[in-house]
């Protein structure tokens, strides 16, 4: 049995794209609180730290079932779970909870106090989703559910950072192309086989450096505990009760590309119980708020190309120790900007195609209507998150009557938000129904219909916020489908009305 904590050439490469996504994540929440005048030294010092303890928790829990595998297994090849920051969480929670206590308090200590307390809601939500875990994944299809796994990582990861290859297009296409030949293309970097993304790093950041788009400020050494010591997100719990519409729908959908994730972990070999990874990541998330984070994690899935970079246990081991260094030795801001976005977006089309390609080899190809719809579906809520994340920034609110009636005008605002808001429950939705139809099964397609109009009404899907009555014209519609796709058991002879 191969050493469990163990580097090989594949967890070299998922260490490096792990330390990297996840510093370069964290701080996205410093530059979209910076122009409504929270300070950077602030949002440094509280705001961050908390997620290191929490990342290292939940991937210790998922180290351990990887671990457990191989060895119930006899098996050497077990990769463990991907696990890191959420992007969607990181700007809901940021923009949609942060953003307006402090326009409204102007109080930044009471604003990080209800983000952090609506992480804590995120895990504790997830603890009490996760004994049912392996039941939801039972009842959801296949199909859905890995469309569920290649919209959220194939289409949002990929349509929310790959231009991002292109900030500064020399350094970006000299790392894309080094990943096309390297991994993509599979094509060895000299005889001694040298990790691809180790050179997809290094040489284009030499390039960064030498034209000056990299240019790390260093800022000295300051030891730092990966926790704020504060009752203070505990104490505000209470007072992140009103952000349910933000937090439930985010929670949700976490716990759903937990799911995700292990469908894809079992199409690539490695059958977890979804259970415990949703009850880890619940723990890691739990831990993440109440050490101070705003920053919540979730079981990334990118199982199957990790799994076929050659990556096991090691970097699920190494990450969270590296990352907990660099954010206790305070060097969070200097080590993001060696990552710069070209080269971390280039490392991610690789990881959207293999997503991508597992998903596919995955379905079945009768199917392959629900799963390449699916895949489209995400585009609303790219766009929705770019706009949202644009308007504070030139100071606009899309609250704002004349705002909104332009967004209208230009982009059709109100059809993209319908679109975006509780995506992947669209996505499962639409891809559960569609399977359920080319099975003949109409009485199931119906019942996700019903499901549909109920997440509607209740603002889970279509809707920013969750209240009764919140999309009755949506829940109209699904209650409408319901009746047309039930109905469909007449349309044919050839089924039995009864």
């Amino acid at each position: 049995m191969a050493r469990w904590w163990g580097m090989g050439r594949g967890d070299i490469d998922a260490t490096i794209a792990q330390v990297g996504f996840n510093v370069a994540q964290m701080i996205v929440p410093i530059f979209l609180l910076a122009p409504v005048g929270i300070p950077l030294a602030f949002s440094v010092g509280h705001l961050l730290p908390g997620y290191a303890l929490g990342f290292l928790a939940g991937s210790a829990g998922l180290t351990g079932l990887a671990i457990r595998l191989a060895k119930r297994e006899g098996r050497v090849d077990v990769t463990a779970h991907v696990y890191g920051n959420n992007v969607p969480a990181i700007i809901a929670y940021t923009l949609s909870i942060i953003v307006p206590v402090y326009l409204q308090s102007h109080d930044e200590v009471r604003a990080w106090q209800i983000g952090a307390a609506a992480v804590v809601w995120t895990g504790i939500i997830k603890l009490l989703a996760a004994p049912f875990a392996g039941t939801i994944r039972r009842l959801i299809p296949v199909p859905a559910s890995m469309t569920v796994f290649g919209a959220a990582m194939y289409s949002y990861l990929a349509l929310v950072l790959l231009q991002r290859i292109f900030d500064q297009p020399l350094v970006g296409i000299i790392a894309l192309a080094i990943v096309a030949i390297s991994v993509l293309a599979n094509v060895p970097i000299t005889s001694w086989k040298i990790p691809p993304f180790i050179v997809a790093w290094t040489v284009p950041l030499t390039v960064g450096l030498s034209l000056g788009y990299v240019r790390p400020m260093w800022q000295g050494i300051s030891p730092s505990l990966p926790l704020v010591a504060s009752f203070g997100p505990l104490r505000a719990m209470g007072m992140a009760l009103p952000y349910f519409s933000v937090i439930v729908p985010m929670a949700i959908y976490q716990v759903l590309q937990d799911i995700a994730s292990v469908e894809g972990a079992t199409a690539a070999g490695d059958n977890y119980d979804a259970r415990l990874v949703v009850a880890w990541d619940g723990v890691g998330t739990l831990v993440c708020g109440a050490a101070g984070s705003v920053i919540t994690p979730v079981v990334y899935a990118m199982h199957p190309p990790y799994k076929a970079m050659g990556a096991r246990t090691g970097f699920a081991v190494w990450t969270p120790i590296i990352f907990a260094v660099v954010v206790m030795s305070g060097l969070t801001i200097f080590i993001a900007q060696l990552f710069p976005w070209p080269i971390l977006a280039a490392m991610i089309a690789y990881v959207s195609v293999g997503v991508g390609i597992a998903t596919l080899r995955r379905v079945d190809r009768k199917y392959l209507s629900a799963v390449l719809l699916g895949f489209v579906l995400p585009a609303g809520a790219v766009v929705t998150a770019a706009v949202n994340s644009a308007l504070p920034a030139l100071k606009l609110s899309a609250a704002n009557p004349e705002v909104q009636a332009a967004l209208n005008r230009s982009i059709y605002w109100s059809s993209l938000q319908g679109l975006g808001s509780g995506f992947l429950f669209l996505v499962l939705v639409v891809g559960s129904l569609i399977t359920e139809a080319i099975d003949r099964n109409f009485g199931n397609a119906a019942i996700w219909c019903l499901i549909a109009a109920a997440f509607s009404w209740l603002g889970m899907m279509h809707s920013a916020i969750v209240r009764w009555g919140a999309q009755p014209m949506y829940a109209a519609g699904w209650l409408a489908a319901a009746a047309i796709v039930y109905s469909a058991r007449w349309w044919r002879g050839d089924l039995d009305p009864a």
